[in-house]
């Protein structure tokens, strides 16, 4: 048998200086651990607020794209009130010319207008004043002109006069 002079003192598994170390390592593991995680909760975070975005970015697009064609038709819209502005000023301008046309001897019943002829209804004393006042001018201004003359119990004239304007010279002279 072996005998020790002293007396035996309890051996500790793990020196002070390896818990110390052992306390150390896990301290930083859990260290570690804990950034991890929290730069796991920041990037779902980030996620799903960049989806929210993407989603805010998509829904920005399609109001952009309806504002976009609403856009057009209001433009397409404004062409044509431009161009129904255009023809009226030209038709105000066409009536206009056409009464100042007419001489103070002729009485107009009714006037007829359309893209390609002019009816023109009245009474006139003689053939003679609107062959020379009226006709000519329309005949300027129409390609066909033609006329028919009523005979009045009180000796005028009723007329009917039908001036055409042929398309097909209209659109060579365009």
């Amino acid at each position: 048998m072996i005998f020790s002079f002293i007396t035996p003192k309890p051996k500790p598994i793990f020196s002070p200086i390896t818990r110390s170390w052992l306390i150390c390592f896990i301290a930083s593991f859990a260290l570690i651990l804990g950034i991890f995680g929290l730069l796991n909760m920041q990037s779902d975070r980030i996620s799903s607020s960049s989806q929210k975005l993407q989603g805010q970015i998509e829904d920005q697009q399609l109001i952009q794209t309806k504002l976009n064609l609403n856009l057009d038709f209001l433009q397409k819209q404004i062409n044509q009130l431009q161009d129904i502005k255009k023809q009226n000023s030209s038709l105000i301008q066409a009536v206009t010319n056409l009464f100042d046309l007419i001489p103070n001897q002729i009485t107009i019943n009714s006037i007829s207008l359309t893209n390609e002829t002019l009816i023109i209804k009245g009474i006139t004393p003689s053939k003679e004043i609107y062959t020379f006042l009226l006709e000519a001018p329309l005949r300027a201004i129409f390609n066909e002109s033609r006329v028919d003359f009523f005979v009045l119990p009180s000796g005028w004239y009723n007329f009917v006069s039908v001036s055409k304007v042929n398309q097909v010279l209209e659109k060579n002279d365009e």
